[in-house]
């Protein structure tokens, strides 16, 4: 019986998703600030102030306020692969650059403050 519930177990936490350590980092009004420095340090040059993109610098890079979008998609696991690691050949990856796993789920808060009202999660207080 020990085997069989250890056999379980296995089977059940190997059917289980692996969440990142940065998407931890709850969406409040502090960590959207935070995202928001990075960002303005990091991303602005292609992304634009407002992340409509209108910049000459890329002539492809996202309109970060449109998700749908996104070519690499929307989820949080998405948006921190894509700041960390880069997306195509046109957005180096970042993660080298941030203090941590924190900031990369900083800026992911930011840039879904971008969003859509309607498509924006919840701010908590």
């Amino acid at each position: 019986m020990t085997k069989d519930l250890l056999a379980l177990g296995l089977l059940i936490a190997t059917a289980m998703p692996v969440v990142a350590g940065d998407l931890a980092v709850p969406n409040t009004a502090e960590s959207i600030d935070k995202g928001r420095a990075l960002y303005m340090n990091m991303c602005v040059e292609c992304h634009g102030r407002n992340g409509k993109s209108q910049v000459e610098a890329i002539s492809d890079a996202t309109d970060l306020t449109e998700p749908q979008l996104y070519r690499n998609g929307s989820t949080d696991e998405a948006i921190d692969t894509s700041i960390r690691d880069g997306a195509g050949s046109g957005m180096p990856a970042y993660g080298a650059e941030v203090k941590g796993q924190a900031d990369i789920g900083h800026m992911r808060n930011f840039i879904k403050s971008l969003w859509p009202e309607a498509q924006r999660p919840p701010v908590v207080k």
